[in-house]
């Protein structure tokens, strides 16, 4: 099992759920999440006592959906903000949760949301925790990672 793993799913679960109306599946570990030219990722930073990223990965037509549930429109005229906004929100709500679990002080960013064409990574981030979720046909992962300590030179 992965740091905190458990968690993470519960709390996905719940608040794809609550907020959306939408049930999510976690899948196996190694299921792999397909990279495609069209995933964004949706990610918030933790400050603090403990320093790291919870990212949102998907694809557009799962952002969609979301953006298109969150904002109350047709699924054809959701705007690209909505999109940024929705996806944005739901790994921000993610990573509350997430933080909640971690020594404190930590702090939160603001989301931000960027299109992944070849992968998400941050520099100097230690992936501690990754879960595939099923959703409505779709796939989606969380991600945690962990900064790096420096080396001591």
């Amino acid at each position: 099992m992965q740091f905190i793993e458990k968690e993470v799913c519960q709390y996905t679960q719940t608040i794809w759920k609550s907020i959306l109306d939408l049930e999510t599946t976690p899948l196996e570990e190694d299921a792999d999440f397909e990279e495609r030219a069209d995933n964004l990722a949706g990610c918030v930073q933790i400050t603090g006592a403990w320093e790291g990223t919870v990212a949102l990965q998907c694809h557009m037509s799962l952002a969609k959906q979301v953006a298109s549930i969150m904002f109350d429109v047709n699924n054809g005229t959701v705007s690209k903000d909505q999109i940024q906004d929705a996806l944005g929100e739901m790994a921000n709500m993610t990573g509350g949760n997430i933080k909640s679990l971690l020594p404190e002080p930590c702090y939160l960013s603001l989301p931000a949301v960027a299109v992944t064409q070849n992968g998400f990574r941050i520099p100097g981030g230690e992936l501690v925790t990754q879960v595939t979720f099923q959703c409505n046909g779709d796939h989606f992962m969380v991600s945690l990672l962990k900064r790096e300590e420096p080396t001591a030179k």
